[in-house]
């Protein structure tokens, strides 16, 4: 008898399907009548209102049909009457909300953004424009802006004022969030279009007079101002104090009535930009037939963050396992048919993602075409040129980011521009003739990182980092003088207490270092006598080069026009005049055989433009009017790890060990962000083709 296979587990499978089918059923049920929940972490009070647009673009598409039939519902957490921080802490703990509408500053995105990639909740703000964001941010898909970063309006201004000839400006700039992409940026783009950049200053609000009159002494065809209205009427009466043709142009914060009401006709003739809508997409006028007024400059921002919030909470219909980073891509790399922001627009729009198609969608200020790697930045922003006339605020011409001048490469964010090829420096010795009287004997080094405070984390890091490459290049310690602040790893707000690291997850690069100089004896004075071999009870460790060594130099720190921080006084500075007579003095008296500085500060470039020792080598990241800017963020410790010189040569070095100095330049100047690597005194140091880990190790 052949045995028959019971039908039992066959049967449990098919009870199974069935429940599982039915819980999908249910579910689908469900979903299909919840609302979409998104939240808004904005402020609902204040000069500036938010409310209408957003509104008016959820009403708009729910009178449309919703999402699937499923209306949009805004969750209000109103950040100008409450603690943004508590508000963002009930978005998170909310499981119906998975897209939140804000934060409204480039601080808080800080502040909050890693509590939200953990909980892996999308944030999409109108407001938050600071330049950082992206190299922060970028590539982990949970943070999104539709206002593009202030760096594009950096760029609009300096184009701008290219094209009306001017060939000096100066730049004030308060020392704000805000005020920080201005200052970073403004130095690169003038670079970029042979704009000399006479002045560069960074205040306090409302302590101005003498950056006025440092400005103004440098007689620049325009000063360049990103400051808020009062500070903006203080900067136009100084002007007019002097009896100088100077010009005032100012970025969006002043342009407001308080701007014109307190200077009364004295306000005309100034001019600025701010962001606007998409003179195509009829959005201003559609605004204004709506609410009886123009809208403000980020009423086209906030409506289209509820488009996008809307159309990915569509994709995520459509594709309800994937992620909401691989939902929002989805979204913003549509290449069908071009959807408007309008109630037509969005509801084919949504229709056409539900349906598991790519429409190409654009908003009210313009496409929401999106940097392709790093998301976070749409690549077109509108700016309204205007200028203050007859009291009033007359827009003079509008136009589009993409159209004020060429980045590096095409479709990327404004925030990530790198310098152009054209302006790269021929570093070739030519007809140099140095060459070194001796054979290398010995090899010494000094690392410095003399910056203070929890936020200089990066300095200290670098400096580090350095270290630890020639300690494993095989450089003995007692070869390398480390002079270093050294109070990150023991401060407070480190939460890795003693730990400090060059990249997220990294080793601990104080744990092994020997610290020869640290806290207050790491000063200019010292440095000076470190390396110039002066032993004096304070200076114990000291250069002991001669004329058959080889010495190279590395310095992390804050740099002004023609000096480098310290953060001691006496002397809080090491200026380009000491660097210049201090290495003339060692070449006459025989302290080196070739000696490389390697100097990662702003205005890096200032400190050797007139350096002629023989067989000195000077290079940076940055030229003598731009600042340099920080790499690597790590969220977990809120803070940047590298800057974007040192990140760069040493991802170089590490890549390829037997790259040259003349390569390690080129491949810099190509890959570092907002500044233009610089390569000094090239004629006089002799052979730059040498490879620079033969140089950095001991003979």
């Amino acid at each position: 008898m052949i045995p028959i296979a019971p039908r039992k587990p066959v049967i449990v499978v098919i009870i199974v399907i069935l429940l599982a089918f039915g819980a999908w059923a249910g579910y689908s049920c469900i979903h299909a009548h919840t609302p979409v929940r998104i939240g808004v972490l904005l402020p609902m009070t204040g000069d500036v209102d938010l409310k209408d647009p957003l509104e008016w673009a959820k009403d708009t598409i729910n009178e449309q049909g919703g999402i699937g039939g499923r209306p949009i519902e805004l969750v209000y957490k109103d950040t100008g009457s409450g603690n943004t921080t508590e508000l963002a802490q009930e978005l998170l703990a909310d499981d119906s909300i998975r897209i939140v509408i804000g934060p409204p500053t480039s601080d808080d995105v800080y502040t909050l953004a890693p509590a939200f990639i953990q909980k892996q909740k999308l944030l999409i703000s109108p407001l938050a424009t600071s330049g950082d964001i992206i190299r922060a941010f970028g590539g982990k898909g949970y943070f999104w802006r539709t206002a593009q970063g202030d760096v594009a309006q950096v760029k609009v201004i300096v184009s701008l004022l290219r094209a009306k000839g001017a060939k000096k400006a100066a730049l004030l700039a308060e020392n704000t969030t805000y005020g920080d992409t201005v200052y970073d940026w403004t130095g690169f783009f003038a670079t970029e279009s042979g704009i000399d950049l006479s002045s560069v200053r960074q205040y306090d609000p409302g302590t101005l007079d003498a950056d006025v009159a440092a400005a103004l002494s440098t007689d620049p065809d325009y000063i360049i101002a990103a400051c808020g209205p009062a500070d903006a009427a203080t900067i136009k009466k100084e002007i007019d104090r002097s009896g100088k043709p100077t010009k005032l142009f100012l970025t969006d914060a002043a342009e407001t009535p308080a701007l014109v009401s307190s200077l009364g006709a004295e306000a005309d003739g100034i001019e600025g930009t701010s962001p606007t809508a998409d003179p195509s997409s009829g959005f201003t006028a559609a605004y204004q037939e709506k609410f009886g007024e123009a809208p403000t400059d980020y009423a086209a921002p906030t409506y289209d963050a509820l488009l996008l919030a809307a159309y990915t909470s569509a994709r995520q219909d459509a594709a309800p396992f994937e992620s909401l980073p691989g939902s929002i891509r989805h979204v913003v790399a549509g290449n069908g048919t071009r959807e408007s922001w309008d109630a037509q627009g969005s509801r084919d729009a949504i229709s056409a993602i539900m349906k598991g198609q790519s429409p190409y969608i654009t908003g009210a200020s313009g496409p929401l075409d999106f940097d392709p790697v790093y998301g976070v930045d749409p690549l077109v922003t509108y700016y309204s040129h205007w200028t203050v006339e007859n009291g009033s605020f007359r827009t003079v011409e509008v136009f589009s980011s993409a159209k004020a001048g060429t980045s590096k490469v095409s479709g990327e964010s404004a925030d990530l521009s790198q310098a152009s090829g054209s302006l790269m420096e021929n570093v070739s010795p030519g007809g140099a003739t140095y060459i070194p009287p001796m054979n290398r004997t010995d090899f010494e080094a000094i690392v410095v990182g003399p910056s203070s405070g929890w936020n200089n984390y990066r300095h200290e890091s670098d400096a580090l980092a350095v270290y630890t490459l020639l300690r494993e290049n095989g450089v003995p310690d007692d070869h390398i003088i480390l002079m270093l602040y050294d109070d990150v790893p023991d401060s407070p707000e480190n939460p890795l207490y003693g730990n400090v690291h060059n990249v997220p997850g990294g080793a601990n690069l104080r744990a092994n270092a020997e610290v020869d100089y640290s806290g207050p004896n790491v000063t200019p004075d010292t440095f000076m006598d470190v390396l110039t071999g002066n032993i004096t009870p304070e200076t114990p460790f000291v250069l002991s080069s001669n004329a058959s060594t080889d010495v190279f130099v590395y310095i992390a720190s804050h740099g002004s026009p023609g000096s480098i921080v310290f953060p001691y006084p006496p002397d809080p500075a090491f200026t380009a005049g000491e660097f210049a007579n201090i290495t003339n003095t060692m070449y006459r008296e025989g302290k080196y055989r070739q000696m490389v500085f390697f100097v990662d500060t702003c205005f890096g470039e200032s400190i050797a433009e007139n350096a002629t020792a023989k067989g000195v080598l000077y290079f940076t990241g940055a030229d003598s009017e731009e600042p340099s800017l920080g790499a690597v963020y790590d969220p977990q410790i809120h803070q940047w790890l590298s800057d974007e010189f040192t990140e760069n040569v040493l991802a170089a070095i590490r890549a390829d060990p037997d790259i040259t100095f003349r390569d390690l330049y080129t491949t810099t100047y190509e890959r570092v962000t907002g500044s233009h690597v610089e390569m000094l005194n090239a004629q006089n140091f002799g052979n730059i083709n040498v490879p620079v880990m033969k140089f950095l190790s001991s003979p």
